[in-house]
């Protein structure tokens, strides 16, 4: 009787893990960084981000936008991936400083001197603390440096 009640329970739990999705599955430290570079490889960030520096120079603020979008949803899947929960905030970190930065690139009404000085401005401590753990985390990232 024992034997069948745990013989179900094994089976009601492999069924449960199977429909959630894998229990817990969350992404070491490296498994994380790897996922980033290889997603990043994947969709051409690297070059995209350049481009997108010199969409913003020519005043193509929509294209910038865009490609600094999918990098910031890359690092924001990748928080919600890991186990490590100091790598997660500082992705998050740097997602929304990314984004502040990119709104702030953005805003025509301000002069190219007040972008660059509010710009500098989001580069607080506390924000260095936070996502200088990446470079830690991830020191080998060439598909975005």
């Amino acid at each position: 009787m024992f034997k069948k009640i745990a013989a179900t329970a094994a089976v009601l739990t492999l069924a449960a893990t199977v429909m959630t999705g894998c229990g817990s599955s969350k992404m070491s430290t490296e498994e994380t960084c790897t996922y980033i570079n290889d997603q990043a490889k994947e969709k051409g960030l690297k070059e995209k981000m350049e481009a997108a520096g010199t969409k913003m120079v020519s005043g193509d603020t929509e294209g910038f936008k865009s490609t600094v979008g999918e990098f910031t949803s890359l690092m924001q899947e990748a928080a919600g991936k890991t186990e490590d929960d100091k790598l997660a905030d500082a992705l998050n970190a740097s997602v929304e400083q990314t984004n502040k930065m990119v709104d702030l690139m953005a805003d025509e009404s301000l002069s190219l001197e007040e972008r660059s000085t509010k710009v500098q401005e989001l580069d607080t401590a506390e924000t260095k603390d936070k996502t200088a753990y990446l470079d830690t985390a991830c020191p080998n990232m060439d598909a975005l440096d």
